[in-house]
Formats: C-alpha cells, sequence, structure tokens
C-alpha cells in the first residue's frame, strides 16, 4: 500500500490536533471541605482554572499539569437574603479551563454534597 507524502502529513496534523483538543472532565463527586480532583485532556499549558460558582469564581493561573486538586470550600448550600427571607439553595458550581492558546472548555455544573466538616467553607452572603 502506497501513500503520499501529502496524505501521511494530513493523518499526522490530524492526529495531533485531535490530541490538543481541550476537554474538561467533571468530577463524578464533590463534597464540602474534601480535596475534589479536577482534570482535564489536551491543550497547550499553562493553564488557566476558574471554579465558578453563585456569580463568583476562583481563580488558579500558570497551571502546568493538566490535574488540580481543590480543597472544596464551597458549602453544600448557600443562603441567600432576600427581602429579609432566608432561602436555601444548593451549591452548583462548574469548572472552567482556557489553554495558552486561548481555547476553553468546562464541565457540567455539580452539585456540592454536604459533610459534617466545615473548616474549610467561605462564608458567602448576597442580599436582594
Amino acid at each position: 500500500m502506497r501513500f503520499s507524502v501529502a496524505s501521511v502529513l494530513a493523518m499526522f496534523a490530524a492526529t495531533a490536533f485531535a490530541q490538543d483538543t481541550l476537554t474538561m472532565n467533571t468530577p463524578a463527586s464533590v463534597t464540602q471541605c474534601e480535596t475534589t480532583v479536577v482534570t482535564w485532556n489536551g491543550g497547550v499549558a499553562p493553564f488557566n482554572l476558574s471554579i465558578v460558582f453563585d456569580r463568583t469564581a476562583e481563580h488558579f493561573n500558570g497551571l502546568t499539569e493538566r490535574t488540580f486538586s481543590w480543597n472544596t470550600d464551597v458549602p453544600a448550600e448557600l443562603n441567600k437574603v432576600v427581602t429579609s427571607t432566608f432561602i436555601s439553595t444548593g451549591t452548583n458550581p462548574f469548572f472552567f479551563v482556557e489553554d495558552a492558546t486561548s481555547h476553553t472548555a468546562q464541565s457540567a455544573l455539580v452539585l456540592v454534597q454536604p459533610s459534617c466538616n466545615t473548616n474549610f467553607l467561605m462564608t458567602i452572603t448576597e442580599s436582594a
């Protein structure tokens, strides 16, 4: 079987492009005050990772690996003040990554599960 130089180069280019496609993996489980391992595939380092929740975000820039251990400091539920009434709402963060070539990927929303540990929670109170 004979291949032309152009077809061989095209196959290599397609393979290289497919390997560099940036994709974010959605963590299977996220529990407050426990370590969540966030991973992604492809892309070109360095990476900027954002963990987005409730109109707020945590940013981790200049990452060289395709994995990040996040101490889940987001509570399982946030309390929002709406006209002097507390309404309990679930926290649904998602993960967003950008690579050195400005390609981006994001996970699906995840639900933070409760735990009896509250040592590392950030305090978020929002008023209407």
